[in-house]
């Protein structure tokens, strides 16, 4: 799994993105935006503290149902609608937020999982199988011998050398498409 300074750097590189989209700061301030972003990047590990409460075991239920692209677009739809109801908002907002939650669930899809069974329950309710690229990209994380162990440090270190290239390439890949479809009109 991917990191919390991994999500939250994808959290960084989406305000970035977020931050270039005027229509958001016409309703929103960069601070908040920005703080926005952390939390929703970091939002479906909301699952250790669940499991810590109901189980007392964090890892009882991580990457289970809130790591889900159905329950994550329906926990961004609720937070758009809360903050849609003090002002408005514009649509692309929502798309934002998913994005945003979606990279998490992308980033621990990505990462090596020394935990059995490997991956995320991204497609929960519709399939209970636990899903992640067959080649990892990024060094998965190890609570066995405590958090400050040499692999963690350098799993921190590749995430921040993959993360943001694979923004950067998602970003000039949307640009392109963007700019393909906007000449054929």
């Amino acid at each position: 799994m991917a990191s919390p300074i991994g999500h939250s750097l994808a959290g960084c590189l989406g305000f970035f993105l977020g931050h270039k989209n005027s229509q958001f700061l016409k309703y929103y301030s960069s601070k908040r935006l920005f703080v926005t972003a952390i939390i929703v990047a970091n939002l479906p590990d909301i699952d250790f503290l669940l499991g810590y409460l109901f189980y007392q075991d964090f890892n009882a239920i991580h990457r289970q149902f809130t790591h889900s692209f159905f329950v994550g677009f329906v926990v961004c739809i609720i937070v758009f609608s809360c903050l849609r109801f003090y002002k408005k908002i514009p649509l692309s907002f929502l798309v934002w937020l998913w994005g945003l939650y979606f990279s998490h669930i992308l980033l621990d899809m990505l990462a090596y999982d020394r935990y059995r069974p490997a991956g995320v329950q991204c497609f929960l309710p519709l399939s209970s199988d636990y899903f992640a690229f067959p080649i990892s990209i990024i060094g998965g994380l190890s609570f066995t011998g405590g958090i400050i162990q040499l692999n963690n440090f350098l799993t921190i270190l590749q995430e921040m050398v993959v993360i943001p290239l694979l923004f950067f390439a998602i970003f000039f890949l949307t640009k392109t498409i963007y700019q393909n479809v906007q000449s054929d009109n």
